[in-house]
């Protein structure tokens, strides 16, 4: 059963109506944004009556929709995803139409990727890339301007909810499927993540975690992207001084992490390499040495640093002398809400280093002890909400259990500070010290 050419007529013009305005790319940056939205109130209309449209195709459990047609549904629908495009109201109708093709996902990929996704990205080829292949060119295309060139012309931009499609894409493409998709998937992933504005970056990184999710090792590796996604994530970690920066670690970190414990084996020379490249030259030799005043940039590494540690393991011991001084400082501030969500990262990154690390924390034990002791006391007189409070001095007595575990003597730091005010740190240290019944015993000092 065919559609009506009246129905078919109201769905390319209801489609028509839902193109994305170009002026969205420069949302908020606009003087006027009264146009965008009106746009957007429209766009919430807009998309109900889509709803009622594919509702009235499919409502006997068939579809009277072409495969064309649900394709050009799907690629418009998926770009309201997010963005300043869209509503909470518009997102959740989007939602409910794209359900109604779950069961033809996989059908409809290959037509989505060619006919609705490549046309937009095919003027700007990335330099690096095959365009028919999906794989790696052993030297850009173009020569050595191509780079040059390829930033110059990129009317992909006019696109604004293309990085939405690309991201549904990326999660609908079956774990056996990406090799016959790869050509078409990867090419506009690599330009979201190379390009030179942060906003693009971050979206690019978010899909390169999706895609890490199910694509397959072997397709990593045999078309040479892993070592390219390497390069770019560890791109987005220099690309500092920005608006988007602390999103664009919290997003990159992650992802570098997930490619090397996908692409390499453990305990290989080439994780080693990787990951003490990713602490030693991305975070610690980047980050910490050239954003040392952003706060929200250090704060956003601290926190993504847990995975680093915890996939690194011993491996980090040659960074103790960068990593115990840094996640210490904080601990030494005044603990006021600017800083406590910080502390409380700080702490918990600690937590993973002292696990990492424990035949080598004896050395540190006295920086860590003075550095969690002048924390807990700022707890006691901080305007935070008490909540907040209350889970950074649990991560603080969880970091004293960690330390009193890698390293035993630190009980006699401990009992010096239950001796000096009982009360005080009873909560931090009282039930470690009552636990060590060998623990020799400490005079209160006069």
């Amino acid at each position: 059963m065919s559609e009506s050419p009246d129905n078919a007529g109201a769905l390319i013009s209801n489609l028509e109506s839902l193109r994305i305005p170009s002026e969205f790319k420069r949302y908020p940056d606009l003087e006027d944004n009264d146009i965008l939205t009106t746009w957007r109130e429209e766009a919430e209309q807009n998309l109900l009556e889509l709803k009622a449209i594919v509702n009235a195709a499919t409502k006997d459990g068939g579809s009277t929709l072409s495969r064309n047609q649900k394709a050009a549904v799907v690629a418009t629908v998926a770009q309201f995803d997010g963005g300043p495009w869209v509503s909470s109201t518009s997102k959740g109708v989007a939602t409910d139409i794209l359900n109604h093709f779950q069961g033809t996902v996989t059908e409809l990929l290959p037509q989505i990727l060619s006919e609705h996704l490549k046309p937009i990205f095919r003027t700007n080829p990335h330099p690096l890339l095959h365009t028919s292949t999906g794989r790696k060119l052993p030297r850009p295309a173009g020569g050595p301007l191509a780079s040059s060139d390829y930033y110059e012309s990129q009317s992909w931009k006019d696109h604004p909810g293309a990085p939405n499609l690309v991201s549904w894409c990326v999660r609908h493409i079956p774990n056996d499927y990406w090799d016959e998709l790869w050509h078409l998937i990867i090419p506009p992933i690599m330009t979201l993540l190379d390009d030179y504005e942060a906003k693009y970056k971050v979206q690019g990184a978010k899909i390169v975690s999706e895609m890490l999710r199910t694509v397959p090792r072997t397709v990593l590796k045999r078309t040479g992207i892993d070592g390219l996604l390497n390069t770019s994530l560890q791109t987005c970690l220099a690309h500092l001084q920005r608006p988007e920066s602390a999103t664009l670690i919290r997003e990159a970190i992650p992802a570098s992490v997930s490619l090397t414990t996908l692409t390499t084996d453990q305990g290989s020379q080439d994780r080693f390499d990787q990951l003490s490249a990713l602490l030693g030259d991305g975070i610690i030799g980047g980050i910490w040495l050239y954003s040392s005043l952003d706060l929200a940039a250090v704060e956003a590494s601290v926190e993504a640093l847990p995975l680093v540690i915890d996939a690194l393991g011993l491996g980090c011991t040659r960074f103790l002398k960068a990593l115990i001084p840094q996640l210490v400082h904080p601990l030494s501030q005044n603990n006021t809400s600017s800083v406590i969500d910080f502390q409380f990262h700080s702490t918990r990154a600690l937590g993973h280093v002292i696990d990492a690390c424990a035949p080598r924390m004896h050395r540190w034990k006295g920086s860590i002890v003075d550095g969690i002791g002048r924390c807990w006391v700022a707890t006691q007189d901080g305007d935070a909400t008490n909540t907040t409070v209350e889970l950074l001095r649990s991560k603080l007595v969880d970091v004293c259990n960690k330390l009193a575990q890698a390293c035993p003597s630190v009980i006699q730091e401990y009992q010096l500070l239950y001796a000096v005010e009982p009360a005080l740190f009873t909560d931090l240290v009282g039930d470690i010290i009552h636990r060590s019944s060998d623990a020799p015993s400490v005079e209160v000092p006069s």
